[in-house]
């Protein structure tokens, strides 16, 4: 860009002077930049997602802080998951550049005051994290850090980043995951660290394994458990809980450990291990939803409190739990967790033997009542369809509260004359399947 010049008359002894006078000058545009910029914005204009896909993959090939002004201009703004979900991986491609990635800071903190930006800073924090100047590094953690404790700052922001990094996979990957670890979350937030946990069991790439490794002595309750199973899932060892054993192993083998070519999917379940209609208990921190409507009465009921009264007795102390009873309504049995003590365990059978039945069956509302009280699990047992909702607005409902808590929410569907049928697998079967959960079927 040319520098404007501008014209000043002033009055020098009568004689009138004329100064020419440079205005600050802005650097000049890199024509390829240029190029490059109006060739973007004609391929965005195509009907065609994959032509638009290309046009930001190519436009990457550029990294300038004006690329990323432009991108998140019009890439962002795009309808179409693809094409926005490319802009987010431009962004990360371009991210190692020093000046790009100081563009990216600032718009990420320009951004982090808005409402409703979330899907843009994810995009803006991936492409900070491809920077490997341990300075930068540690002033992204600190930003994201600071954001997340500002009145506009929301988890999803780092944890759908995660989720995608999870899902593409590879070493940068697990070291992108590796520094959103290091912030303040992953130490107070049980969602959090979940969500970290979760993205690197899906990346077959070594350092996913030591990763998990390392973590694995600092980890409790569900975390602990989800990061043992997928070890020996890949490895075919039963270290179990042994993290000094896992260790030792991993000190020895990570120059040569392979993945191997076929993972089982199915649960590594120790058979010593409580369960609960034969869902594993793992978690130290669970709430048990027992159904009590009148569509519950005889066998059913019996069958369940019992189910429920054997489990409670066999938890370890280690384990802290509550019940949520419901029909029309839903009853918090405590407060707060307790750890399962013999007295505990006392007053919980109390409560579940001397509850009786009425009609209503208030799933939403117990659910809720289960999510306040912070547990890792919920165990929800019910014969069918709610009446306090509709059962795919509470599904909706109950899965977006819960993309950062990370609850998993286990069912037992229960078949009787009254109930069941339809509402198990058009609620109870789903509402398990989005919430990192299982669903048993008792008949």
């Amino acid at each position: 860009m040319r520098a404007a010049n501008r014209m000043i008359v002033t009055l020098c002894g009568g004689w009138a002077l004329v100064m020419i006078v440079a205005s600050a000058q802005s650097a000049d545009v890199d024509p390829a930049l240029a190029a490059a910029r109006q060739k973007f914005l004609r391929e965005m204009k195509s009907k065609s997602p994959e032509a638009r896909v290309e046009a930001v993959v190519a436009f990457a090939k550029v990294p300038s802080p004006e690329a990323v002004e432009v991108l998140l201009k019009r890439g962002l703004q795009e309808s179409e998951p693809t094409v926005r979900t490319a802009v987010r991986r431009a962004l990360r491609d371009m991210g190692s550049d020093p000046a790009t990635h100081k563009s990216l800071m600032t718009e990420f903190v320009r951004n982090s005051k808005k409402p409703d930006h979330e899907e843009v800073l994810s995009g803006l924090l991936g492409g900070m994290l491809a920077t490997r100047d341990t300075a930068r590094i540690d002033d992204v953690v600190k930003a994201l850090d600071e954001y997340l404790v500002s009145p506009k700052g929301h988890l999803i922001v780092p944890m759908s980043l995660i989720d995608d990094l999870g899902t593409e996979g590879g070493a940068e990957a697990v070291r992108m995951i590796g520094i959103l670890s290091k912030a303040k979350p992953f130490e107070t937030q049980f969602g959090y660290r979940r969500c970290v946990v979760q993205a690197m069991t899906r990346i077959h790439d070594p350092a996913a394994v030591g990763f998990l490794v390392e973590m694995l002595p600092g980890s409790r309750g569900l975390v602990q458990a989800e990061i043992i199973e997928h070890l020996t899932r890949v490895t075919k060892l039963k270290y179990k809980d042994n993290d000094r054993d896992w260790t030792l192993w991993w000190m020895e083998n990570k120059a040569t450990f392979k993945f191997p070519a076929v993972i089982a999917a199915e649960e590594v379940v120790d058979p010593k291990q409580t369960t609960y209609y034969g869902i594993p208990i793992c978690a130290k921190r669970i709430v048990f939803v027992l159904d009590t409507s009148g569509s519950m009465r005889g066998y059913p009921m019996e069958a369940a409190k019992m189910a429920l009264l054997k489990t409670v007795e066999s938890l370890p102390e280690s384990v802290s739990f509550d019940m949520v009873l419901f029909d029309k309504t839903a009853t918090i049995w405590q407060p707060r967790l307790l750890p399962a003590t013999v007295q505990a365990k006392q007053m919980a059978a109390q409560t579940v033997i001397a509850r009786g039945m009425s009609v209503g069956t208030a799933s939403h509302a117990a659910l809720n009542a289960a999510f306040s009280l912070e547990p890792e699990v919920i165990y929800f047992l019910s014969d069918g369809e709610p009446t306090d909702g509709n059962p795919s607005q509470i599904i909706e409902s109950m899965s977006e509260r819960n993309r950062t808590r990370r609850i998993s929410i286990h069912t037992i569907g229960v078949v009787t004359q009254k109930g069941g049928g339809a509402g198990l697998t058009f609620f109870m079967k789903p509402l398990a399947e989005h919430n990192f959960g299982s669903f048993r079927l008792v008949e």
